[in-house]
């Protein structure tokens, strides 16, 4: 992938971001990989050589390395252990931060915000794929956890409104049924090497505002306010006591991924129709 500097960033920051180590492997698929769209896997792979990305964008990857780096020098147990296991034909990998009798830890370098809106899915989802390559290498995960490491973290504002008492947050992950697990990654090879690809939903676009409740008596009253995921609306109308509710799209949604943060965002077909 093609590396600019526009910002002017010192040339160390270059080389380090150039020789960040990564691979997963003679996998088709990483874990990660599988959790995220599908249409966005493909068009990374077929634009390849023409996507651009700035130092400043990669700033926080090379930040959330080095947290790394020195944690795998200092924990015991198995640190950064690498799994591959098969699934209808497809290879998959997974590199696996900590494991201490049989918790499995993913460390994350990340703002204070991902840690005040519970379990986030795709977290929920990565440790429960770890768990199921373990127990295809003979291993068993017995329990869960994502240490969030706060980049933004702020002493004056501890403990107040909910805000962490410490920038290290421990996060316990539910951890799903085997069947949960397998049926998970079934699904995610299907979508991903299906014929046809399949566009990004609202929730992987990181959308704002993409869905409203509405009364099912009148379709033109809205209920509430606007809601960023489907589960978000329906846990509103779950708290209501009275009347007949149904969610449904928004109108003027802003897609945040799609238009700051996807590296594939010029060539998506998704996208870019939408903007003409």
């Amino acid at each position: 992938m093609p590396l600019t500097n526009k910002f002017h960033a010192p040339d160390v920051f270059l080389k380090a971001i150039r020789g960040h180590p990564y691979s997963m492997g003679d996998a088709h698929f990483s874990v990660t990989g599988l959790i995220g769209p599908p249409q966005v896997g493909r068009l990374r792979k077929q634009h390849r050589n023409q996507i651009v990305s700035d130092v400043r964008d990669e700033v926080w990857k090379l930040l959330g390395s080095g947290v790394h780096a020195v944690l795998e020098g200092h924990g015991d147990g198995l640190t950064e252990q690498r799994f591959f296991a098969e699934c209808d034909g497809i290879k998959i990998s997974g590199a696996v931060d900590h494991i201490k009798n049989g918790q499995v830890s993913d460390y994350k370098v990340t703002s204070v915000w991902s840690t005040l809106r519970g379990v986030n899915p795709n977290w929920e989802a990565q440790l429960n794929m770890y768990a199921w390559l373990m127990r295809q290498n003979d291993m068993e995960a017995k329990s869960l956890q994502i240490v969030v490491i706060c980049r933004d973290w702020m002493k004056s504002r501890a403990d107040q409104d909910n805000y962490p008492s410490s920038p290290i947050v421990p996060i316990s992950i539910p951890m799903w049924s085997n069947e949960e697990q397998q049926d998970f990654i079934t699904e995610r090879i299907r979508v991903h090497t299906a014929e046809n690809t399949i566009e990004c939903t609202a929730e992987e676009r990181w959308a704002r505002g993409a869905y409203k409740v509405v009364s099912v008596d009148d379709p033109h009253t809205t209920a509430g306010k606007r809601y960023d995921t489907i589960k978000d609306a329906a846990a509103y109308i779950n708290k209501r006591k009275t009347g007949h509710f149904k969610v449904v799209d928004a109108d003027d949604v802003k897609y945040v991924r799609c238009e700051s943060w996807c590296e594939v965002a010029d060539f998506c077909p998704q996208w870019q129709g939408e903007k003409t």
